[in-house]
């Protein structure tokens, strides 16, 4: 018995979907919607032909043979980092799923269902014995090895990679953005996602929080948040070599962003990842803004002690804790952020304001803020134009594919976007 019997998220299967409306089962939708209605609708279908096929997987009184099980994808996330780098894997591979009509499932996440809704069984321990012996290849394996030519040019249905019943995907980097260039998916990305934020669309389905902690980022947002909201996001622990970030960097963005504003209510959210940090921004806010007699400012930031170290990935604060500033740097309007840190750059990609036409503003790092900065660095702060999350592994693509994938890659009119990231680190 073959359970591999449906075609929902092949790429070249997408108009099976059937009617939009009945498939999401909406009946009043806001017009800012309706362009991730195909999304939603792919996504419903999605979960049906997995449980569908999972409960058969598990039938005790049904074997099957390896010709017979259905083709999957594996994101094998690093608990041992942190959110800006565990959570890309996640949403590319789930995205190489809907394109090659595979499974998609999750291995080593314990407890995934402790900080996300789970629409969908995908802890792949609960199938991987029958897939034992079974042909793999890896896509992505963090920076030894990632297959650009097949995610850049390549279709994920040609012979040679369906010969491989798993597909396993392991990586640091949000690694999935040069497939949005692939002629072969070019009109599935114009019909499904239509903006080309695959990051926010897919990570609105796959990884809504838990309603637990949903409760707690609405209660801490509907009593501390504003008209306007700016949201800081300073990295130091994991600087560059021999470099820092200046506190007064990121206030003195802020006081940019509020040129021309008067008489609005705003509040700037502080995130970091130590207390003294935070500390210290907070006191550059207040020391630039309390005079501030234009705007009704209020600076605000969550209680999560940061020197407490998370026992599995040795990040500061706790993992809830991450999650909320996360979640909460999302609902900001503007963002400003620290380079070489995917944290910031990932609460961007979250981001579900529709009035978001340019991403965050980055801070850079400095050699020595005592010298003179006209002579050590050319760039103090830069503002990405997309919320999409870069890639820090677009610059090892394009020194080392050959000139046609190189080109193809250059044909999203983002690439440059997710090129303007940190070195791989």
């Amino acid at each position: 018995m073959n359970v591999n019997d449906s075609n929902i998220g092949n790429a070249e299967n997408y108009s099976n979907i059937g009617n939009v409306e009945k498939a999401t089962n909406h009946t009043i939708i806001n017009k800012a919607d309706l362009k991730y209605l195909e999304f939603e609708a792919l996504y419903n279908a999605y979960i049906r032909k997995h449980n569908n096929i999972v409960a058969k997987l598990l039938d005790p009184f049904v074997q099957y043979n390896l010709s017979e099980l259905p083709k999957v994808v594996v994101v094998q996330p690093d608990m041992k980092t942190g959110y800006g780098n565990r959570l890309p894997g996640i949403v590319c591979g789930f995205l190489y799923s809907l394109l090659s009509d595979r499974l998609f499932f999750i291995d080593g996440y314990k407890n995934f269902e402790t900080y996300y809704e789970k629409d969908f069984n995908h802890d792949w321990q609960i199938v991987a014995n029958l897939y034992e012996n079974s042909t793999y290849r890896y896509i992505h394996n963090t920076n030894s090895y990632n297959d650009f030519r097949l995610v850049t040019r390549g279709n994920f249905n040609n012979e040679e990679i369906n010969l491989q019943k798993i597909l396993y995907i392991h990586t640091w980097d949000y690694i999935c953005a040069p497939i949005t260039s692939n002629p072969h998916y070019k009109e599935w990305f114009d019909k499904i996602i239509p903006d080309y934020r695959v990051f926010k669309t897919i990570s609105l389905k796959l990884l809504r929080v838990h309603p637990n902690i949903r409760k707690q980022i609405d209660t801490f947002a509907d009593k501390n948040f504003n008209e306007y909201n700016i949201g800081i996001h300073l990295r130091e622990i994991k600087s560059l070599a021999n470099s820092i970030q200046p506190i007064e960097h990121y206030s003195q963005a802020v006081k940019m962003l509020l040129l021309g504003r008067k008489k609005t209510n705003i509040s700037i959210f502080v995130a970091a990842d130590n207390n003294i940090g935070r500390k210290q921004i907070v006191k550059s806010l207040r020391k630039e803004f309390n005079s501030n007699s234009d705007n009704s400012i209020k600076i605000i930031y969550t209680k999560d002690n940061m020197n407490l170290a998370n026992p599995v990935s040795r990040n500061p604060g706790s993992e809830v804790g991450a999650l909320i500033d996360m979640q909460l740097l999302s609902l900001c309007d503007d963002l400003v952020i620290t380079y070489g840190s995917s944290f910031g750059f990932i609460a961007a990609g979250w981001s579900n304001k529709t009035s978001h036409h340019r991403g965050p503003f980055v801070i850079m790092p400095i050699t020595d803020s005592r010298d003179d900065l006209w002579i050590l660095d050319k760039v103090w702060v830069w503002g990405a134009v997309s919320n999409e999350p870069c890639m820090y592994s677009s610059k090892l693509l394009i020194i080392n594919e050959d000139e046609e994938t190189v080109e193809i890659f250059k044909t999203n009119p983002l690439w440059m976007h997710y090129s303007q990231c940190h070195w791989p680190i």
